[in-house]
C-alpha cells in the first residue's frame, strides 16, 4: 500500500510539473501575441520596462538570492553598461545593440575590481559598501571629463515610429528575461548554484568543507555584472539620453532588491513574480503620494515580509507544499494496517 501510495504522489508532482509548465508557456505565448498586436504605447512601455527589471532581478538573484549577499549596488553596473554604450556612441559612432556586449564585458571588469575586496565583507558591511559605491561611481561620472559630466549623452533615435519602438525594446527586454531565466534556472540545478545555497546557509562551514567560496562570490558577481551592463546599454539607448543622477539613481538597485524579496529570493521563479508585483503597487501609489512616501510605504512592506512572510511568494506556496505533503504522508500511515495480533 504505501508503495501505491508514492506511486501516486510522484503522478501528481508530474502532472503538477506539466500544468506549471503549460502555464508558463501560455504566460509566455500570450506575452508575444500582445506585442505583436498591442497598439497602446503605455502599455507596451510599462511591460517592457517590466521586462527589464525581470532581468536585473534574476541578475541580482545570482548572488543576493542564492548566495545571500545583500547588494544595493546593483545601479553601479546597470550605470557602468549604459555610459559604456553611450561613450562609445559618442566617441566613435557605434551602436548600444552593437556594443551591448562590450558595455556588459565593461560592467563585469568593473563588477571584478570592486568585488575582490567587498565580497570578502558579509552581512550589513557589504549591504553598506555597496550603496557608497554606488555615490561614488557617480561622483566619478559627474566629474570625469568623457562622460559629459552632468549634460549627460545624447543618443540617436532609432529611425521606427514610436509604437515600432517599443515593440522593439518589448522583445529585446522579453527574450533577455527569458534567457537569463533559464541561465538562472541551470545555475539554481549546478554546483556553483550548490556552492551559493551553501555559503548563504554557513559560509564558515561551506569552506570547511571544500567550497572555494571567495572565488564561487566572485564569479556569480561577475556574471550578475556582465547582465547588468548589457540591460544598461540597451536602457541607454531606449531613452536616448543618459545623465549620472538618473543613471545612477537609488532607486533601480531599490526596486531591484524589493522584487526579489517580495517575489521570493533564491528562486527562479521569485523575480517573475516580483517584478510585475511592485511596479503595479508603484504605479499605483504614484497616483496618489509622492516618491518619498512611495519608498516609505515600500520599506514597510519589506520590513512586514520579513518579519512575517520569510522567502516571499514563493516562501508562502512553498510552505503550503510542504503542508499538504505531511498531510499526505500522515494519511497514508494512518492507511497502512497494522500488524496481526
Amino acid at each position: 500500500m504505501l508503495s501505491v501510495f508514492f506511486l501516486k504522489s510522484k503522478r501528481r508532482r508530474d502532472w503538477r510539473t506539466w500544468f506549471g509548465a503549460g502555464l508558463w508557456f501560455a504566460l509566455l505565448l500570450a506575452l508575444v501575441l500582445y506585442g505583436l498586436i498591442g497598439t497602446r504605447l503605455f502599455l507596451l512601455s510599462t511591460l517592457g520596462t517590466v521586462f527589464m527589471y525581470v532581468v536585473l532581478t534574476q541578475a541580482w538573484n545570482i548572488l543576493g538570492g542564492y548566495g545571500g549577499y545583500l547588494n544595493f549596488g546593483m545601479v553601479t553596473f546597470f550605470g557602468t553598461g549604459a555610459y559604456t554604450s553611450a561613450i562609445l556612441f559618442h566617441y566613435f559612432g557605434l551602436s548600444p545593440f552593437l556594443t551591448a556586449p562590450v558595455a556588459g564585458l565593461a560592467a563585469a571588469i568593473a563588477g571584478l575590481l570592486i568585488g575582490i575586496p567587498t565580497l570578502r565583507l558579509r552581512g550589513a558591511y557589504f549591504a553598506l559598501v555597496t550603496m557608497i559605491v554606488t555615490l561614488a561611481v557617480q561622483i566619478l561620472a559627474l566629474n570625469l571629463p568623457y562622460t559629459q559630466g552632468a549634460l549627460g549623452i545624447y543618443m540617436q533615435p532609432i529611425g521606427l515610429t514610436p509604437l515600432n519602438v517599443e515593440r522593439l525594446f518589448y522583445f529585446l527586454f522579453l527574450a533577455l528575461a527569458i534567457l537569463v531565466t533559464l541561465l538562472v534556472y541551470a545555475i539554481e540545478r549546478s554546483n556553483i548554484g550548490g556552492a551559493l545555497v551553501a555559503i548563504r546557509e554557513d559560509e564558515d562551514a561551506a569552506e570547511i568543507i571544500g567550497v572555494r567560496t571567495t572565488e564561487v562570490k566572485w564569479i556569480a558577481n561577475a556574471v550578475a555584472c556582465f547582465i547588468a551592463g548589457v540591460v544598461g546599454a540597451l536602457y541607454a539607448q531606449r531613452i536616448m539620453y543618459i545623465e549620472p543622477t538618473g543613471t545612477f539613481q537609488f532607486d533601480i538597485s531599490l526596486n531591484t532588491v524589493l522584487m526579489a524579496v517580495i517575489g521570493g529570493p533564491g528562486t527562479w521563479q521569485g523575480p517573475l513574480i516580483g517584478a510585475p508585483l511592485v511596479l503595479l503597487v508603484a504605479d499605483m501609489l504614484r497616483v496618489t503620494f509622492t516618491s518619498e512616501v512611495n519608498r516609505a510605504i515600500f520599506s514597510v512592506i519589506v520590513i512586514i515580509i520579513a518579519l512575517y512572510i520569510p522567502g516571499g511568494v514563493m516562501g508562502v506556496l512553498e510552505r503550503w507544499r510542504r503542508r499538504n505533503r505531511r498531510k499526505a504522508l500522515s494519511t497514508a500511515d494512518e492507511a497502512i494496517p497494522g500488524p496481526a495480533v
